[in-house]
């Protein structure tokens, strides 16, 4: 009874219940405030550029270091619109999607497949590995699956297409244009069906209208397609993108598509003039990669046509310090030789095969306290001239450690072969050589064996004049590999006119190396 007198008094009093945030702690208030104070800056940090503003503070860094999506490429409104619809779950997201398409990968679900991929475009657009690997994964896994080179061809460019739409996105990205240059040149000019393909691509007039329009029949062939992409490519990492990738085998690429084209258009049977220019252009890609610098992992870079000239420098350097220095390079081996024990003088005079493990090691150790450098003479020199010495021993160690790293670098990429294959193949002899070579084979197919036979000899005739013009083309092991193919065919065409093989024969060294022995 007093509890209810109480709180009718409070009625009658006009008290009103408590809101509810009045009920909030102090420290909870406190929070509330600051975070609505944070919002000021923040909003001012990261307001977006438009056209009137550069934007906040954020948006100002994006633009200078060229990270916002209009400095990287194409603006795709959906793909923006996408990313913030997934509210921070873009990974999450993004790995469902690679998991969605490898499983219609797996159950060949292609309408579904493309539609995965495309959402996974919108959601990472400029992450390379997406436009790589499933660029990739159309033209070269999936279009495997169907039995017509037509749909094979489809899926091919279809990969080529997904290529062209990430480069619309990633207009800093040289890579994706070195892709583009390889899927063209390479899947369209090396698979199994590379002669149906390079028909379909010189006829696919709505690609090369959406890629070049008024490209012209000839050009359209899909290696010089290629050689214009891996230009496009240079052209950007001269201009300053980052090149995520090794640049000695990045800038060889304009080269060995101009020698592809070469090689592809005399398979076919087209030589002469046409040929000739072919390989003179593949020679102007050779002279331009010879002189361009190549970063290197000694944080030298080098140029791979200069090793000539630094082995030249070296040797002058060396002609400089023998007439300053006379006899001395020679007298310090002499005190080193001089200065061996009787054990290691005979390990190092005991055939290398015919040593025992001790004699082993005292050879190496002996082989060491043998080297002399021209850095140990100039060391030794007199008072007046040694700071001259010095100083043309470090030129001299410099242009021998440059040629040597240079010659390193060459062995990656062949480039001492191919650079003597562009010199000789532009000449008559081996313009000659080719062409009859390819003669014979017709001829062969079509069995007319005595004309087959003349144009086989014709062609190791022109074959021996190459060899003997390039001691390059003539070591090279996979040139005698191919001319003893040549040559097996050439027996097989004496074999039904049953007529000896010729003694002596024209390239019996050719023979000799590629004959397993008995």
């Amino acid at each position: 009874m007093t509890k209810d007198r109480r709180n009718l008094g409070a009625e009658r009093s006009g008290s009103r219940p408590q809101k509810a945030w009045l009920g909030l702690r102090p420290e909870t208030l406190l929070a509330l405030v600051a975070i609505a104070v944070l919002l000021v800056p923040l909003s001012a940090l990261s307001q977006p550029a438009d056209s009137t503003s550069q934007g906040g503070y954020l948006a100002r860094l994006r633009t200078r270091f060229g990270l916002s999506q209009a400095n990287l490429g194409e603006v795709d409104p959906t793909s923006e619109t996408l990313r913030l619809a997934t509210l921070g779950l873009k990974n999450v997201a993004v790995t469902l999607l690679w998991d969605r398409a490898n499983h219609y990968k797996k159950v060949e679900d292609w309408t579904n497949l493309s539609a995965a991929l495309e959402q996974m475009t919108k959601l990472q657009p400029n992450f390379y590995s997406v436009w790589d690997f499933q660029a990739h994964n159309l033209s070269y896994n999936i279009s495997v699956e169907f039995d017509d080179y037509h749909d094979r061809y489809a899926w091919v460019m279809k990969g080529i297409e997904f290529l062209r739409q990430g480069i619309a996105l990633n207009q800093r990205e040289p890579r994706l244009l070195g892709r583009l240059g390889w899927f063209i040149g390479q899947k369209i000019g090396r698979a199994d069906e590379k002669k149906q393909y390079r028909r379909l691509f010189k006829a696919d007039d709505d690609f090369h209208e959406r890629d070049r329009p008024g490209r012209t029949l000839p050009e359209r062939d899909n290696w010089l397609v290629a050689r214009e992409k891996y230009l496009a490519a240079q052209q950007l990492a001269d201009a300053g993108s980052p090149l995520k990738t090794t640049p000695l085998i990045f800038h060889s690429e304009p080269m060995m598509t101009a020698i592809n084209y070469a090689r592809a258009i005399e398979e076919e049977g087209v030589f002469g003039e046409t040929a000739r220019d072919a390989w003179k252009l593949a020679g102007e890609e050779m002279r331009r990669y010879s002189i361009r610098e190549i970063p290197t992992s000694w944080e030298v870079p080098i140029r791979l046509g200069l090793k000539e000239a630094e082995l030249a420098r070296a040797d002058r350097l060396v002609a400089e310090l023998e007439q300053l220095l006379p006899g001395a390079f020679q007298a310090l081996s002499e005190r080193k030789r001089a200065a061996l024990s009787a054990e290691q003088k005979g390990a190092l005079e005991t055939p290398p095969i015919d040593r025992t493990e001790s004699q082993q090691a005292l050879a190496a150790t002996a082989e060491q306290a043998l080297a002399v450098s021209w850095s140990m003479v100039a060391a030794e020199a007199p008072g007046p001239v040694r700071d001259r010495a010095k100083e043309l021993a470090r030129q001299q160690l410099e242009a021998q450690e440059t040629a040597d790293i240079i010659s390193r670098y060459r062995e990656i990429v062949n480039f001492d072969y191919w650079r003597a294959a562009c010199e000789t193949e532009v000449t008559e002899p081996a313009l000659r050589a080719r062409e009859s070579a390819w003669l014979a084979e017709r001829e062969f197919e079509n069995a007319r064996l005595q004309n087959a036979k003349k144009a086989f000899e014709e062609s190791f005739k022109a074959w021996r004049e190459v060899l003997d013009t390039s001691s390059v083309v003539r070591n090279d092991q996979l040139t005698a590999d191919d001319l003893a193919e040549l040559v097996d065919r050439y027996r097989r065409v004496l074999d039904q006119l049953d007529e000896p093989f010729p003694k002596p024969f024209i390239l019996q060294e050719v023979l000799d190396r590629t004959t397993p022995a008995p």
